[in-house]
């Protein structure tokens, strides 16, 4: 065979490769690339969020104490753990004390948030050193937080002092549970305004001019066109503030457990410190996690009246 001849059947083998790699169908080029990309973060699901969670649960459901934990016998005893934490009586003191400080936390995290976010809606000098100064305590360590709001509220600190000048006295802040549950929600307050604010700030930016001025014309007020335009507008990021608000409230504990520790008398005492108190204090882990699985069914059951009352 000639040269030229070997050289056409190569290049005819070829194209024969290359038509029936054309006529391949595309189901069975399956490419992992994309695939690939996401592994870490499933990988990092997996094993940091959804076994913790399913640990957790299985727990709640066996007899785990200190030698059953440390021997890995821990034996099934169904619903136990759930019904001993129930007939507790702090249980439920703890379960008031959570709903009460959601409550008034969200309520005033988000209405303090929505009335500076509609007074930056406004250009004045120093608007971004205002709005860097407001981020301040959301980015502060809830450590420093803390011990910043057990400092004031201290027998001889601040609040106590300027009590003192106008004439009140002093108040046992962290001393008696009327007054030290009040003083928690305000510290949870003043860290968590800015992230309200700052979602409903920029979810009011978002909103057109061109609506607000054609409600000026029309001669609606200021209160009005709030009330007609910004509220309506502003619900599906306000819907999220409030979701969101309503899971980093109800799983609190590093500020109450600082600044009382759920004292005094169980004053403050949330579902998340009486769960650690019992599963670290004492060494009761089976019921800690039937109390942290309580926890998260109340979340569910606030974020789903929350919606209910939105539809409404």
């Amino acid at each position: 065979m000639s040269t030229k001849a070997k050289i056409s059947a190569t290049q005819d083998g070829q194209s024969v490769i290359e038509e029936r790699s054309r006529r391949v169908p595309r189901k069975a080029r399956f490419d992992v690339s994309p695939y690939m990309f996401i592994l870490p973060f499933v990988i990092f699901c997996l094993a940091l969020l959804l076994y913790p969670v399913v640990y957790s649960l299985t727990l709640s459901f066996r007899q785990a104490t200190v030698d059953t934990f440390v021997s890995g016998n821990m034996p099934f005893n169904g619903f136990t753990q759930y019904q001993a934490a129930v007939a507790d009586p702090v249980f439920w003191r703890a379960v008031v004390n959570t709903v009460l400080f959601a409550f008034f936390s969200i309520l005033f995290q988000f209405s303090i948030g929505f009335l500076l976010a509609l007074f930056f809606q406004a250009n004045f000098p120093l608007k971004n050193f205002c709005l860097a100064l407001l981020l301040i305590p959301w980015v502060s360590p809830v450590l420093t937080a803390a011990n910043i709001f057990k400092g004031l509220f201290n027998e001889i600190g601040p609040v106590n002092q300027i009590s003192h000048l106008i004439g009140l006295g002093p108040f046992p802040w962290l001393a008696d549970p009327a007054y030290a549950f009040p003083a928690t929600i305000v510290a949870n307050i003043w860290i968590g305004f800015p992230f309200n604010f700052i979602l409903l700030y920029a979810g009011m930016r978002s909103i057109p001019a061109e609506v607000y001025e054609a409600a000026k014309i029309d001669g609606a007020r200021f209160w009005k066109r709030v009330a007609h335009i910004t509220l309506p507008m502003l619900k599906p990021v306000s819907v999220a503030v409030l979701t969101l608000g309503t899971i980093y409230t109800v799983k609190v504990f590093d500020l109450v457990f600082i600044m009382t520790g759920g004292g005094p008398a169980n004053g403050t005492q949330l579902l998340s410190t009486y769960a650690y108190q019992v599963g670290f204090s004492l060494l009761n882990f089976g019921e800690a996690a039937a109390i942290a699985t309580l926890m998260v069914l109340l979340v569910l059951l606030l974020n789903l009246v929350q919606l209910l009352l939105q539809r409404k």
